[in-house]
């Protein structure tokens, strides 16, 4: 046990300090104790150094049955495929509304479907089973061979956040989801319709149509195809 003497505004104190376990001790002062945590410091870790790895050869699809789950609870809103059709990686299996959007449930890999599990207005809860694809093989591409190395690219400048500016009678349009933009559908000065899609995103595997709540004009877009955003990031702004 150790123990201190201090004063404050001319009074004395006599404290004692008791340590016990991990980042915690009891202090005792003119009788009284408390038990307290100490933050203690942390050693810096070095940073890892990344070395360029050499460019891995395309994976290997194997044959077998692949089952398409919910991603998340929704209802079915239109099913584009049926048992015995050939599909490709990329194409859209089904749609379904999730969180007021339309989501576009694709294939992770090139088959043909086997069974589907939902029809329209089915409602589904995540990992609901929704169709089984039988998948083929696919031989491996071989490795590319390793670029030349580049001089560092100058790290980009900051990009200022973009300033939408809603209108009288106007809303914004947010992202409900974090995600990455795709494609946006409409220009600025472009009249839209209540249910028109404005833009598609990516989020959780799936494609989302972002469509308008209101008929208005797009006044502002402030995010572009490629574009990462967060949950209630603005997209655009209707007039």
């Amino acid at each position: 046990m150790k123990e201190f003497k201090f004063t404050i505004d001319g009074k004395q104190y006599t404290a004692a300090v008791n340590e016990l376990e991990d980042n915690f001790a009891e202090v005792t002062i003119d009788g009284k104790s408390y038990k307290v945590e100490i933050e203690k410091e942390e050693a810096p870790v070095a940073a890892a150094v990344r070395r360029p790895a050499a460019a891995a050869p395309t994976a290997a699809q194997p044959a077998g049955l692949m089952t398409v789950k919910s991603p998340l609870p929704g209802s079915i809103m239109k099913v584009l495929v049926a048992a015995g059709k050939a599909v490709k990686k990329g194409d859209v299996l089904l749609t379904m509304e999730s969180m007021k959007m339309e989501n576009n449930v694709c294939a992770e890999a090139d088959g043909t479907v086997k069974a589907v599990f939902v029809e329209p207005g089915k409602n589904v809860m995540q990992d609901d089973k929704l169709l089984e694809i039988e998948t083929v093989a696919v031989a491996a591409a071989p490795a590319a061979a390793p670029a030349p190395k580049a001089a560092p690219a100058a790290a980009p400048a900051p990009k200022a956040a973009a300033k939408a500016e809603v209108p009288a009678g106007g809303f914004k349009v947010v992202s409900p989801l974090p995600g990455s933009v795709i494609k946006v559908m409409v220009s600025e000065g472009q009249d839209v319709k209540k249910g028109d899609t404005l833009l598609t995103l990516e989020s959780m595997k799936m494609e989302n149509a972002i469509k308008a709540e209101q008929d208005g004009k797009v006044t502002k877009i402030v995010v572009s195809a490629g574009q990462s955003v967060m949950q209630e990031d603005v997209l655009m702004v209707l007039g």
